[in-house]
């Protein structure tokens, strides 16, 4: 096990390298010999241990009905002050699931 965290460390440590220069992903392989599968490999543990680092963050959904019957539209705000609107009803499940 102390292998594999060693080894961890040292391509997470290359990756953090990669991420600082102005090459590819496949650029930095060659330069620094390093088959790029292997980067490749390393580099989705990395984004899934920093994904892994993240609080997970939940969204309440809030449904209210519309007084305005004429024009019904589905409006989503997203944490980020972004919204997506609909312009016909959409399901609470709908909502859900392209929020998850």
């Amino acid at each position: 096990m102390q292998y594999d965290e060693q080894v961890q460390q040292q391509m997470f440590s290359m990756i953090n390298e990669w991420q600082q220069s102005t090459l590819t992903q496949k650029a930095f392989c060659e330069q620094h010999t390093i088959r790029y599968h292997v980067f490749h490999y390393w580099y989705k543990r990395y984004r899934d241990a920093q994904a892994a680092d993240k609080e997970p963050r939940f969204i309440s959904l809030k449904i209210k009905p519309s007084s305005d019957c004429s024009s019904p539209h589905t409006e989503l705000l997203l944490p980020d002050g972004k919204r997506l609107l609909f312009h016909q009803p959409v399901s609470s499940d709908y909502l859900k699931a392209m929020i998850s």
